[in-house]
């Protein structure tokens, strides 16, 4: 298919580079798909290649959301303490009486303010501001968290187990779940463009 076919997948992303990219990643993937599916590729290789079409749509689900999240906030800035996290800060610091070399009591002012979400936003927060402030309900949160899990999968030295089981049946199920997020950024994205 012509690079172009995949970018008409990702319209709804205004912004030209992001869906060039993403139309690159979503090329990968089914390359990926393809390469799996070769007479001769069996057992760890076919399941690496389906882990790295797992990997690749996390990714460009990941980018959708970050950018749904962006054009958001840039439609209704009012709307902006509903997304964003809120964390304390601290402001000055000090002891109050010093006990003894081990014991003492300290004071902290601080402050509260909103963390700003920009396009390198890790992925769990990314999930966050988008069930804070209404793009994803909390079954689509919950769908979103398991597509972030998954796409974590590429940090090895966290898995608790082995991770060479990868098949063609788990793969189409993660893509049935990455395809409701993408249709509702979709339908979020085209809202925003008629408001």
């Amino acid at each position: 298919m012509p690079q172009e076919a995949f970018e008409r997948r990702f319209a709804f992303i205004e912004d030209d580079t992001l869906r060039k990219n993403i139309s690159i990643a979503f090329e990968y993937v089914i390359f990926l798909l393809d390469a799996a599916g070769k007479d001769g590729i069996k057992g760890l290789i076919k399941s690496s290649l389906y882990k790295d079409a797992l990997l690749y749509t996390g990714t460009i689900v990941e980018a959708c959301l970050v950018h749904t999240v962006l054009k958001c906030l840039e439609k209704d800035k009012r709307k902006k303490s509903k997304f964003l996290n809120h964390v304390w800060k601290e402001e000055s610091h000090g002891i109050i009486h010093i006990f003894s070399k081990k014991r003492r009591i300290r004071y902290v002012t601080e402050h509260s303010v909103a963390e700003e979400i920009k396009r390198s936003t890790n992925f769990v927060e990314i999930n966050r501001a988008c069930k804070r402030g209404g793009i994803l309900s909390k079954k689509e949160f919950e769908i979103a968290e398991e597509i972030r899990e998954a796409r974590n999968r590429i940090h090895v030295s966290g898995l608790k187990d082995i991770d060479n089981n990868y098949s063609k049946e788990s793969l189409d199920a993660f893509f049935a779940k990455t395809t409701k997020i993408i249709t509702k950024i979709e339908k979020k994205l085209d809202q925003l463009k008629k408001t």
